[in-house]
């Protein structure tokens, strides 16, 4: 008996996803979580995201007869940077790489951005392509089917969604690259006729894992009331620290402050 998790975690904590890659890959710290509850599992990942990439929604098989909500509590009490939040039972040796669909939100800020060219560029990626120019293979078979791109405005933020059963090494982090590149001079071009590979990589911390999609597996939800707490303060902790860091892009951009209450001096006794 066996169940898969959903979990996330913020990729720029980790020294990278696979085991091995340093004690505190994700797949180490959920290891010696278990190990260190005597829990000796066996786990298959559904998706090694690259270093400094995030998810809300990756999946690993856990294979264990113990209740998932103690392992989840494990993982959860060891780890102040990952959450499994949701879990399904699933049948001895399931393969997680096996999913229907993967989802990828790249995010990037809205006010330098040709937002019908960039996503007008990014749709000659959809479909079925060979994108040795486009990833790291590492003798993989490079051929990949993205079944569509979604681009779409918040606020101040632009949301370049992927949708794909598999994805290579790099590969996402390239075709954003290339369209922040050439979507403004050259988007009606032809991406697969370039003649050597893609030099280019876009940052990984932006890139986050969506969620993963089974349409055999029903999944229960993990209660968390605590983490929302964390979150919060989280979310007002680097809002402070944003809002600082615009008043130094200011001052160091020549701007002058500007109070509420102006000082002449005059109001000293």
């Amino acid at each position: 008996m066996g169940y898969v998790f959903k979990f996330a975690y913020d990729g720029t904590k980790f020294s990278g996803y696979q085991k091995g890659n340093g004690q505190n890959s994700i797949e180490d710290t959920i290891v010696n979580n278990l190990n260190s509850a005597g829990i000796n599992s066996r786990i298959m990942s559904a998706a090694r995201t690259d270093r400094g990439v995030s998810a809300l929604g990756n999946a690993v098989y856990i294979d264990s007869d113990e209740k998932p909500n103690k392992i989840a509590g494990v993982i959860n009490a060891g780890c102040k940077d990952m959450i499994f939040h949701s879990y399904s039972p699933a049948e001895d040796g399931f393969k997680p790489r096996h999913c229907d669909m993967k989802v990828y939100r790249y995010i990037l800020q809205a006010w330098n951005l040709e937002i019908e060219k960039f996503s007008e560029t990014l749709q000659h990626f959809v479909g079925t392509h060979d994108f040795s120019s486009f990833s790291r293979t590492d003798g993989r078979n490079p051929v990949r089917t993205i079944d569509r791109i979604e681009v779409t405005k918040s606020d101040q933020m632009v949301y370049a969604d992927f949708y794909g059963q598999s994805f290579l090494w790099n590969q996402i982090r390239n075709i954003i690259a290339y369209a922040l590149r050439n979507h403004e001079s050259n988007a009606d071009a032809d991406p697969f006729e370039m003649k050597t590979r893609f030099s280019g990589l876009a940052e990984p911390y932006p890139l986050v894992l969506m969620d993963i999609l089974y349409s055999k597996l029903t999944f229960s939800r993990i209660p968390l009331l605590s983490y929302g707490k964390r979150i919060k303060a989280d979310i007002a902790f680097y809002s402070v620290k944003l809002e600082r860091d615009k008043f130094l892009l200011d001052f160091v951009s020549g701007k002058e402050f500007s109070y509420a209450f102006n000082f002449t001096g005059d109001e000293r006794p």
